[in-house]
């Protein structure tokens, strides 16, 4: 059975905000940002021992500080 666009997207909805996903808590628990996410960032491994890229959404505040923490040759960002 073939299904259509619509329900595999059973539950999203087009105007539906996509929140930050950059953790501003503290070692104890995570705590989301909250704001609309606007970049689809991968971000690769920068401490030397090889780790796989990450993908996550951020909002333009947390990807401008995740390009000052971690240099804009380790940050590739793409509109959603």
């Amino acid at each position: 059975m073939d299904l259509s666009f619509e329900e595999i997207a059973l539950g999203w909805e087009d105007d539906a905000a996509i929140e930050c996903e950059c953790d501003h808590g503290d070692e104890e628990a995570y705590a989301a940002c909250g704001r609309r996410a606007k970049w689809r960032v991968t971000i690769d491994c920068t401490c030397g021992e090889d780790h796989p890229r990450t993908v996550e959404l951020l909002c333009t505040k947390c990807l401008r500080t995740a390009r000052k923490d971690l240099g804009n040759e380790a940050i590739t960002a793409r509109p959603l």
